[in-house]
């Protein structure tokens, strides 16, 4: 098989998968808002992925791999499964979110991005509805000034929506406003529940 028939068969196999889909999910956005505001400024961390954008891109980690030294971002390779932070214990409405999503749960994170900043255009991987885990992307803080771009379209996400997002694609986030925005964000391991509320013919 030549280098060329093999890149037709992968971009044929992209443009099949689904990049983006809203769920059937709204939820509660004050409450939310008062659970990310429970963390003062020193509690974020900074993103790991340091070469991937310039500003405010920071962490507090709800949900991680049990034992982590660095708790942040999700171990795909956790061999002792998944449990809740002491971040967890000071939210009072993010546990409800989880129990209300009927599959099994990795991490779990508020992600913010700070008044002016940019996450560059990339993308991560195995983490799409065709390899069994997805990411559900639910803003917290958000406003028209955000310019989410999935696949090179625009993809706007209002407060308390439930959307999942492909990041197998390429993605960038700009945010032109003078607020912070923040998302929870839930890496989800795909089950019946959840599949059924994705198109059929993309599963």
């Amino acid at each position: 098989m030549t280098d060329c028939t093999v890149a037709h068969r992968f971009i044929a196999f992209m443009k099949k998968m689904i990049s983006r889909w809203q769920l059937p999910f709204n939820f509660n956005a004050a409450r939310l808002q008062t659970d990310a505001r429970v963390f003062a400024p020193d509690e974020w961390t900074p993103h790991f992925n340091v070469h991937t954008y310039s500003g405010d891109w920071s962490v507090v980690a709800l949900r991680a791999a049990k034992g982590a030294v660095v708790a942040i971002y999700p171990d795909p390779f956790a061999k002792d499964g998944y449990e809740n932070t002491a971040q967890m214990s000071r939210c009072a409405y993010v546990p409800e979110i989880l129990a209300a999503l009927q599959c099994e749960t990795t991490s779990a994170r508020f992600l913010k991005l700070g008044a002016g900043a940019e996450i560059r255009r990339h993308r991560d991987y195995q983490l799409g509805l065709e390899d069994g885990e997805v990411r559900l992307h639910i803003p917290v803080f958000t406003n028209p000034q955000v310019v989410f771009l999935l696949d090179d379209v625009r993809v706007e996400m209002r407060e308390g929506e439930t959307w999942y997002l492909n990041v197998n694609f390429f993605h960038s986030v700009t945010n032109n406003s003078p607020q912070d925005r923040i998302h929870l964000v839930i890496d989800c391991v795909v089950n019946d529940w959840l599949r059924a509320f994705f198109p059929s013919e993309d599963i």
